[in-house]
C-alpha cells in the first residue's frame, strides 16, 4: 500500500525525531510469546477472525516474517506495533516470537501505534477517532501537534475526533463499515440522538452515498424547521430493530459461508432487497458456488 503524503515518513520519521535507534541498527530477539502482551491503549480493536487464521497458516509454512516491535512493561513486554501478527502466532501454536525491543514512553508507544497502524489503513474510523482523542486529553497533546505528527490538516484531526459524538447505537454500522466517516458526519448535523438513528436507517437502508446523505440530512432539517415543506421523511423506512436485526443476518450468514455478507434493502415498502457476499479470489468464489449449491 502507497503512504499517504502526509505519512510519507510515517513510523521512521516518528522514531528518529524522538531520538529512538533507527531500525536498521535495531537486533531482533525471539521472546517467550507468552511474555508479550497486547498495548491497553492500541487503536486497533477490530482483528476479522478469517484473516488472523488466514495470517496463522502462512506462519505456520513461513514463519513470521517480520518482527514485532515492543516494550519493557513490568515482568514483560508490551506490543508497540504487530498485534496481529502476534495473535496469528499464538493461533499457530509459535512459543516464541521474533520482536525489537524499544525503550519507549507510554504516549510514544500510543503514537507509533497510531501512526502505523494509520499507515496500514488497519482502523476504521471509530478507532482512529478514539485514538486521536486519547492522546489530545490523556497526553495533554494539542490538535495541532497530533496533526504534525500525523501528517494531517488540523481540521482533518478535528472532523475525525467529531465522530465520537455520534449516537452510540450507530457506532457498529461505523466499525462495520455500513457507515463510512463521510457517512457518520453528514449524521452530525443532526443534534438529536433520535433524529441520527432514523436517518442513518435510510442512509443504510437505501445505500446512499456520503452525498446523498448529505443532501438526505440538509432536507430532513429543513423539513422539522418548516413542517409545510413538501420533503417528508418516509413512513415505512427502516427501523433501527430491523437493522440491527439485519446485522444478527448478516453475522450468521458469514459463519456459515466463511465470507463477509451484507444484506440491502432496496425497497423497504415492499421488503425487497440484496444479500451481497463478498469473495477474495476465483479460488475462494469457487468454494462459495460449491457450498450454496
Amino acid at each position: 500500500m502507497a503512504a499517504s503524503k502526509g505519512l510519507g515518513k510515517g513510523l521512521n520519521a516518528l522514531i528518529s525525531t524522538e531520538g529512538i535507534t533507527d531500525n536498521s541498527k535495531d537486533s531482533v530477539v525471539e521472546l517467550k510469546i507468552n511474555d508479550v502482551s497486547p498495548n491497553t491503549d492500541q487503536p486497533r480493536t477490530i482483528f476479522d477472525e478469517d484473516a488472523l487464521n488466514e495470517l496463522a497458516e502462512s506462519i505456520k509454512e513461513n514463519g513470521v516474517i517480520q518482527p514485532i516491535i515492543v516494550t519493557k512493561k513490568g515482568k514483560g513486554y508490551s506490543i508497540v506495533a504487530g498485534e496481529r501478527r502476534w495473535r496469528a502466532s499464538r493461533l499457530a501454536g509459535l512459543k516464541v516470537i521474533p520482536a525489537i525491543i524499544r525503550e519507549l514512553s507510554d504516549q510514544q508507544t500510543m503514537e507509533i501505534a497510531l501512526i502505523e497502524n494509520l499507515q496500514r489503513e488497519d482502523l476504521n474510523p471509530l478507532e482512529e477517532a478514539y485514538a486521536m482523542d486519547n492522546l489530545v486529553k490523556k497526553y495533554k497533546m494539542s490538535k495541532e501537534a497530533l496533526a504534525k505528527k500525523l501528517g494531517k490538516s488540523r481540521s482533518a484531526v478535528s472532523n475525525t475526533i467529531r465522530l465520537i459524538g455520534i449516537d452510540a447505537s450507530l457506532q457498529d454500522f461505523i466499525r462495520t463499515g455500513e457507515l463510512s466517516a463521510g457517512h457518520a458526519r453528514a449524521l452530525l448535523a443532526l443534534k438529536d440522538a433520535e433524529d441520527q438513528r432514523q436517518v442513518a436507517d435510510v442512509i443504510i437502508g437505501k445505500d446512499m452515498s456520503v452525498r446523498q446523505a448529505e443532501e438526505y440530512v440538509r432536507k430532513y432539517i429543513e423539513d422539522k424547521e418548516n413542517p409545510k415543506t413538501t420533503v417528508k421523511v418516509p413512513k415505512k423506512e427502516l427501523s433501527t430493530a430491523f437493522t440491527l436485526s439485519a446485522k444478527e443476518v448478516e453475522t450468521t450468514l458469514k459463519k456459515s459461508l466463511g465470507s463477509k455478507v451484507r444484506l440491502k434493502v432496496t425497497d423497504p415498502d415492499a421488503g425487497k432487497g440484496k444479500i451481497i457476499i463478498d469473495y477474495k479470489n476465483y479460488e475462494d468464489l469457487d468454494r462459495l458456488i460449491e457450498q450454496l449449491k
